[in-house]
């Protein structure tokens, strides 16, 4: 029996399936083989400063610079920066950069837990998402201090989301920008529900996932992790799901094996103990209904009670470790690689830059597409 031939179909879906799956469509490729540094021609140039700032291929004016080389004079490029950042497609690289920056996929993989939130809607979650990268936006668009990420008088709300908080704001679905004066809702990231949520297990706060976050994300300081033979608390102490989570962490730091690490992680997320999972003030624990305290002492013998003294702290204390981070975590983004030991120079220089530029978001890119790494490869 003669085989039936393929149809026209079933051959496109082949060839377009061959199309996706191939590297040189998921990938921004610049082929090079000598291990040696280069400089890129215009037209890799004209890419790489699209795909860093719209997420796309460059326009039709980029694509016309590169033809006649014109983009490789700093000063064209530096013109060319401005008018990408200005234009509306720059939003894709306030979403994307927020997005990865944060970790803010955090907040779909936690499940709320209806026994403890009833009347909670996962149709929240894109809102709490929304607002983080609608306040990183603002924060870019009005050339204003990247210092507002660790407290701000201000947030973007749409009108669920001010409803979940209790505020009064937008009546639309819109993102606009909200005072936070005279409310009881703290400002920068270690306000938004995205936080807290992405922080929790669902049905009670985590103080070690949103410790780990703050160190990660906002210092790049990172601790180890536990090593592989540390026996699971859990199982080893009697009762310990009826101990509270500050006792549980006790036992966490009264373990040998667990006391060094411990106690340079925990009192950043016991500093937050005053939310619970999705993101609202409480006063008790939502699974064990026992008293909450966000009084610790941070490394260093640094005592704080609360949101509001860490943000200070941060501010006042670790505001040149923070620069240092969200420059590290910027210029890895822009170059669609990690740092190496070599950028570290290039990356002190930066974060100099930054603090004597107020810390605006802007001048830090421009001094990013500016620098030998982003122009060579």
């Amino acid at each position: 029996m003669r085989k039936q031939a393929d149809s026209p179909i079933s051959a496109l879906k082949e060839t377009l399936s061959a199309a996706l799956a191939s590297s040189h469509f998921l990938y921004l490729t610049e082929p090079f083989k000598s291990d040696k540094s280069r400089r890129l021609n215009a037209h890799e140039l004209a890419a790489r400063l699209s795909y860093f700032l719209w997420s796309s291929m460059p326009d039709e004016k980029l694509f016309d610079l590169a033809d006649s080389g014109r983009l490789l004079d700093t000063k064209v490029l530096g013109e060319q920066f401005k008018r990408m950042l200005a234009d509306e497609k720059a939003d894709r690289f306030a979403d994307q950069f927020s997005m990865q920056w944060l970790d803010l996929e955090g907040v779909e993989r936690v499940a709320i837990n209806p026994q403890y939130y009833k009347d909670f809607d996962n149709r929240l979650k894109p809102d709490m998402v929304g607002e983080t990268q609608a306040f990183f936006k603002a924060i870019l668009r009005s050339n204003t201090s990247a210092l507002q990420f660790l407290d701000a008088d201000f947030t973007m709300l749409n009108a669920t989301l001010a409803k979940h908080y209790g505020l009064s704001g937008p009546k639309s679905q819109f993102f606009e920008r909200v005072s936070l004066k005279d409310t009881n809702r703290p400002g920068g990231l270690l306000g938004h529900a995205s936080t807290h949520l992405a922080g929790s297990d669902g049905a009670d706060s985590h103080p070690i996932k949103r410790a780990v976050w703050i160190r990660e994300h906002l210092l790049h300081d990172p601790p180890n992790p536990p090593p592989p033979d540390i026996p699971s608390l859990e199982q080893s102490v009697p009762e310990f799901e009826k101990l509270s989570v500050r006792e549980q962490l006790e036992i966490h730091r009264e373990k040998a094996a667990c006391a060094e690490c411990h106690r340079s992680i925990d009192p950043w997320g016991i500093a937050l103990e005053r939310f619970d999972a999705i993101g609202l003030s409480r006063e008790k624990t939502a699974t064990q209904k026992k008293p909450v305290s966000s009084d610790t002492v941070l490394p260093g013998n640094h005592p704080i009670a609360g949101l509001a003294d860490l943000q200070k702290y941060l501010l006042n204390e670790r505001r040149d470790q923070f620069a240092h981070a969200l420059v590290t975590k910027l210029l890895i983004y822009a170059l669609g690689r990690d740092v190496e030991l070599k950028d570290q120079p290039l990356i002190e220089e930066l974060s100099k830059s930054f603090a004597q530029n107020d810390y605006r978001l802007p001048a830090l890119m421009e001094d990013i597409v500016q620098n030998p790494p982003f122009l060579s490869r």
